[in-house]
């Protein structure tokens, strides 16, 4: 009889742990993947939370792509943080405030998030390419400069 392991997303992230300094890049998905990021003042909501982490030192963002139904962004860990405590905060932040302003109530997001450490700097650079092509691929938009949700630290073709 062959039984195969069941995971839990709770279980990928034993082992691992967050390094101060290093690259990220991080989905967050919403709750049963329900479209509801991909307007103006959701996206302001999301923006502005990204910032005051900046400001507070807990990260630096690089890149910032807002879809429908989900987040990607690559960040650079802030000293003494860890991905589960920035996340934590991101998403409990938003949620109360993205869930007031859409006049909704119940989650926002699913529980836990997909991140990727990022080593070297064609790694950091493809894979923010990979987010900015997101739209086209997704077919959101033929150009991937006319997305409106979208915020990079570095100018873009």
């Amino acid at each position: 009889m062959n039984i195969s392991p069941k995971y839990r997303s709770q279980d990928l992230r034993k082992g691992r742990y967050s390094i101060p300094s290093a690259y990220y890049h991080i989905i967050i998905c919403t709750h049963q993947r329900r479209q509801i990021l991909a307007n103006k003042r959701v996206a302001s909501i999301i923006f502005e939370t990204f910032d005051w982490l900046e400001t507070e030192k807990r990260l630096k963002w690089i890149c910032i792509m807002i879809m429908p139904d989900h987040i990607h962004t690559i960040i650079e860990l802030g000293e003494g943080q860890t991905l589960a405590k920035i996340l934590h905060s991101l998403k409990r932040f938003t949620a109360r405030e993205i869930n007031k302003q859409l006049s909704r109530n119940g989650p926002l997001w699913q529980k836990g998030y997909t991140d990727w450490g990022i080593r070297r700097e064609s790694t950091l650079n493809d894979t923010i390419r990979y987010c900015y092509a997101n739209p086209v691929r997704k077919g959101l938009v033929k150009r991937a400069k006319d997305y409106p949700y979208w915020q990079c630290k570095y100018e873009m073709d």
